[in-house]
């Protein structure tokens, strides 16, 4: 997924951005909260989407957040890319002026259907 996101950019001329250890483990909670809650959500269980962002230290002016989900061929790297890519939040977000991104996966049930695989993109700049 991040090297998606980077061929995007670099494409557009634009700098790449930097998978950051505490952004892909905010990533990776995000996508937990939502299979755990079963609620495909900026706010799943409630929390904020910068929620795991402060929670694991990262200190930022500005973030973003895309969530998708799908199975099966519908659930792969390249499909979610392709949807948020479409989408014009999601793409703003994808070539947006951040600095940083984490990426979570997780598989599990959610809203009925199971191996639902659910992306979480979380965005971040810390010097603005």
């Amino acid at each position: 997924m991040l090297c998606l996101v980077n061929r995007a950019r670099r494409g557009l001329a634009l700098p790449p951005l930097a998978s950051v250890t505490s952004l892909n483990r905010a990533a990776d909670r995000k996508s937990g909260d939502i299979l755990r809650c079963d609620e495909f959500s900026h706010e799943a269980c409630g929390r904020d989407f910068t929620y795991w962002m402060s929670r694991f230290g990262y200190s930022f002016c500005a973030g973003g957040e895309n969530i998708a989900w799908g199975s099966g061929s519908l659930g792969t790297p390249r499909s979610i890319f392709r949807s948020w890519m479409r989408s014009t939040g999601h793409r703003r977000n994808i070539l947006g002026a951040y600095e940083d991104i984490g990426i979570g996966l997780r598989v599990g049930n959610l809203e009925g259907y199971g191996g639902a695989h659910v992306w979480t993109q979380v965005f971040g700049s810390r010097g603005c």
